[in-house]
């Protein structure tokens, strides 16, 4: 029996656990997903039992996305461009890290199953809320998807401009990042955008404040909000003044699916996945 999970911090409101091990019985696999809610003190003992093999592998999420990079033994290209990731394996007495939340954010963004946003970036301006190890992703994903302007808000502007200057840093990108620090200037940059993504965890509470003033959202725009446990009011806002907006359901499915595939060698039975995703939502 393999164990895997999802690491991270206060996040017994996962359904990854119940996705995972949905899968596992509908393939015949023997392996199980659990929880691994740790203190940050905590992490350096995980990381050892997973190098002896007590732990085949694991997602991460918030805080370590970008903490447990010094961690593993060897990244892919895209953890390496991204600066941070979310799926770990542990094969040939290896550590070994990838980012699929980029491919799962891509496939929600452009696809066409209900649930996606069927939306294309390119030569598209693009607002962010957010600047953590998600929107690192996503930001990687937009770049490659050919966005013409990608503006970043966040509470914490230093840790935006710091983000802003690491992706521009790159000599390969063409897009213009910039970093948005006048929150009284939102609604403007907002009521001109193609996209506007929520990348934080406001909205996962019924009484967080809103991002910003609802009525500047506009018919042409595209809302995606990365919380999956429920429609954000966000979201809900922008559907009721004719806006398309989806929420991260479908973007935690494909992130989860490719991270099954990194750790079975199998494809993910992703109706299967959907489906117990949907049932304990609604729970």
């Amino acid at each position: 029996m393999k164990t895997y999970g999802l690491l991270g911090r206060n996040i017994s409101y996962s359904l990854s656990p119940f996705m995972h091990n949905a899968a596992f019985k509908a393939l015949g696999i023997k392996s199980e997903y659990k929880i691994f809610d740790l203190k940050e003190n905590e992490i350096d003992a995980f990381f050892s039992d997973m190098k002896k093999g007590t732990i085949s592998g694991c997602n991460v999420t918030i805080p370590y996305k970008e903490k447990v990079l010094l961690l593993t033994d060897k990244n892919d290209d895209v953890v390496k461009n991204i600066g941070a990731l979310n799926t770990i394996t542990f094969k040939n007495s290896k550590l070994l890290g990838y980012n699929t939340d980029c491919q799962g954010f891509i496939e929600s963004l452009i696809g066409e199953h209900p649930g996606d946003l069927n939306f294309h970036a390119k030569e598209k301006d693009v607002f962010i809320f957010g600047a953590g190890g998600a929107a690192k992703a996503i930001i990687y994903g937009l770049i490659n998807s050919g966005a013409r302007r990608i503006i970043i808000a966040d509470i914490d502007n230093d840790k935006a401009e710091k983000m802003a200057q690491s992706v521009t840093a790159n000599e390969n990108v063409n897009a213009v990042i910039a970093v948005l620090s006048d929150s009284s200037k939102y609604e403007e940059f907002i009521s001109k955008t193609d996209l506007l993504i929520n990348a934080t965890p406001c909205g996962m509470k019924s009484e967080d404040k809103d991002l910003f003033d609802y009525k500047y959202i506009h018919e042409k725009l595209n809302v995606f909000d990365l919380i999956y446990t429920h429609d954000t009011p966000l979201v809900k806002e922008a559907r009721h003044q004719g806006a398309r907006a989806i929420n991260g359901l479908n973007m935690l499915l494909y992130q989860a699916g490719a991270s099954f595939k990194i750790w079975t060698d199998t494809k993910a039975p992703l109706d299967v996945m959907k489906r117990t995703l949907l049932e304990n939502i609604e729970k």
